[in-house]
């Protein structure tokens, strides 16, 4: 009888340090992205989709630019909060882990996406027809560029240089 109530302290212990740990690692596993940044083009759509790219790094730093048909048109910089990066990391960990999920019809007038994650590893890089993309994967990335226009704290610049190559109407 004492051996197997040892046994079974000794288990209960396992698990409790077991769920600890996977606790840890995912909490590691999400600080490991350094910067992200997305870019949609106003082609694809049969109206006035925005040219726009949002750019935004672990330092808070935020770039964004605003083409035609977009409601912040210009260049702007400034900071982010720490809970928007820590919602953004949140939200884009998927990306880097699952990629995006795409749906087998596509669904017409729908602009390009393209966006890189930059992490501990290197850099994720993706690019797709947003008609092609899941609601889930789509609202993900609105969310993100809509940021813009719920911050007061970006203020208007000469220009800015992004990754992408979506967001300017050429």
């Amino acid at each position: 009888m004492t051996i197997s109530k040892n046994l079974l302290i000794l288990v209960l212990l396992f698990v409790i340090f077991s769920c600890g740990e996977t606790i840890k690692n995912e909490q590691t596993k999400l600080s490991t992205i350094k910067k992200v940044t997305v870019a949609f083009s106003g082609f694809g759509c049969e109206g006035n989709c925005p040219f726009q790219a949002l750019s935004v790094d672990k330092e808070l730093n935020a770039s964004y630019y605003g083409g035609p048909n977009a409601n912040n048109y210009g260049y702007y910089k400034g900071q982010f909060a720490k809970s928007t990066w820590d919602s953004i990391i949140n939200r884009f960990d998927k990306f880097c882990s699952k990629g995006i999920d795409t749906t087998v019809y596509f669904k017409t007038d729908h602009p390009n996406v393209e966006f890189y994650i930059t992490d501990s590893l290197g850099k994720n890089y993706f690019k797709e027809n947003t008609g092609k993309m899941t609601s889930e994967d789509l609202y993900i990335l609105y969310w993100f560029i809509g940021l813009v226009s719920k911050t007061k704290t970006l203020k208007s610049c000469d220009s800015l240089t992004f990754e992408t190559t979506l967001q300017f109407p050429f």
